[in-house]
């Protein structure tokens, strides 16, 4: 896989691998490419919030249903 960029300070990985939300949870993330762009999704294993990630920019979840619906 290739290295993702560094998301925006609001992004989970800012906060040492830290949950923003609970400030505690271990967190998840599962990298993709999906119509040649990359995606990443981050989900925290103890509060469950999620995030998704777009080249390393913070992205709401209509924007990844969009992108993986265009043909």
């Amino acid at each position: 896989m290739r290295p993702r960029a560094a998301a925006a300070d609001t992004s989970p990985m800012a906060h040492n691998g830290l949950c923003p939300k609970c400030k505690q949870g271990d967190l998840i993330a599962i990298s993709m490419t999906v119509s040649e762009r990359d995606l990443t999704f981050t989900t925290c294993h103890l509060c469950e919030a999620k995030w998704w990630f777009r080249e390393g920019e913070l992205v709401p979840l209509t924007s990844v249903i969009d992108l993986v619906v265009k043909k």
